[in-house]
């Protein structure tokens, strides 16, 4: 199972729904994996607070190639 964390850019996340997205995924701990942090996201999708994205969305731009102008992922895989 792979583990995830989020990179120097990832914990400086603080606009928006992206900024909201870094706080669920920092109250999984400091290794979290996808799942659990889907469903961390899906929690934000349900309440509105996540924008017009969904969680599957959010997890790629934050894996692949981070946020708009950024172009930094802000989640690393790690191999433990």
């Amino acid at each position: 199972m792979s583990m995830y964390r989020l990179t120097d850019a990832g914990h400086e996340l603080n606009i928006g729904f992206r900024r909201n997205a870094r706080i669920a995924l920092e109250a999984l701990g400091p290794t979290f994996t996808e799942a659990r942090a889907m469903d961390a996201l899906a929690v934000l999708h349900a309440l509105d607070m996540l924008g017009e994205g969904t969680p599957a969305s959010f997890w790629h731009r934050f894996t692949a190639q981070g946020a708009h102008a950024h172009k930094k992922a802000f989640i690393e895989c790690i191999h433990e």
